[in-house]
Parts: C-alpha cells; structure tokens; sequence
C-alpha cells in the first residue's frame, strides 16, 4: 500500500472510535440511559467488526507476517471481554441512577475508570492492525472486506 491508498483499517477504527467517543461524551454528562443505547451501538459495530476480520481479512494473513493470526485473535477475545464487562457496569448505572450530584459524578469517574483498560487496548490493537496488517494484507481483500459490508 502506498501514500495514495487509503488505510482502509484505519478508517474502520475511526468510525468505531467516533460511536466510543459519543457513548463516552453521554457518561461524561451522566446520562446513563442514552450512554448504555450508545454503548449497545458501538458493541454491535464492533462485533460485526471483529467478524470482518476473523473471517474475511485473517485468513489471508501471509506467512512471515509481523505477527501471526493468532495474535489478532487472541486480542479480538480479549477485546470483546473487556467491552462485555464495561458493558455490565454501564447497564447497572443505568438501571440504578445514582441519586445526587456527588454519587453521579463518583459513577462517572467509576465508569470512565473503566472505560480505560478497554480504550487502552483498542488503541494498541488498533495501531497493529494499521500499521502491519494493512500493509500485509492484499488490498483486494481489505477492499472486499471493508468497502462491501
């Protein structure tokens, strides 16, 4: 891939970023209920994002690439568990609003604490992708993969 195509994993990750970012921006302003809708968005983007690329893009990963499938893989469950379990966290406060300005700010900084370990290994995982794999894989398949869903 050269400087005048796209990284078509990197636009991917910034709209998914982008759904993050606007459940993240509902936490901030304690709007638990339209945080745990946003949330629930971003999930299902993101699960159909993971199977994009379990079934469509790893399975051409090329011998001797800088990291194998595997390592994708692995850090895809590992997403998808963390994003499970903040999941829960925001569904709780949802459910049970804390009542008061200083139990709702407490719930906010609880939820965006949560939050962290979740963006931070998205970020990372994010950056492998678009700085290994989208050189590696065939831009073909990165097209059929991404521009086709």
């Amino acid at each position: 891939m050269d400087g005048a195509t796209p990284n078509l994993f990197e636009r991917e990750h910034q709209r998914m970023d982008a759904l993050l970012q606007a459940h993240l921006l509902d936490v901030v302003a304690g709007d638990f209920k339209s945080a745990r809708r946003r949330l629930a968005r971003w999930r299902l983007a993101l699960a159909r994002h993971i199977d994009i690329e379990q079934t469509r893009l790893l399975p051409h990963v090329p011998e001797g690439a800088r990291w194998d499938a595997r390592v994708y893989r692995l850090e895809h469950e590992r997403i998808a568990l963390l994003a499970d379990e903040y999941a829960a966290r925001v569904q709780a406060a949802a459910a049970h609003a804390p009542q008061g300005q200083q139990a709702r700010r407490l719930a906010v900084l609880g939820l965006l604490d949560a939050a962290h370990a979740l963006r931070h290994l998205l970020e990372h995982h994010h950056q492998r992708e678009e700085m290994a794999l989208a050189h590696e894989l065939p831009l073909e398949a990165q097209r059929a993969a991404w521009l086709q869903q």
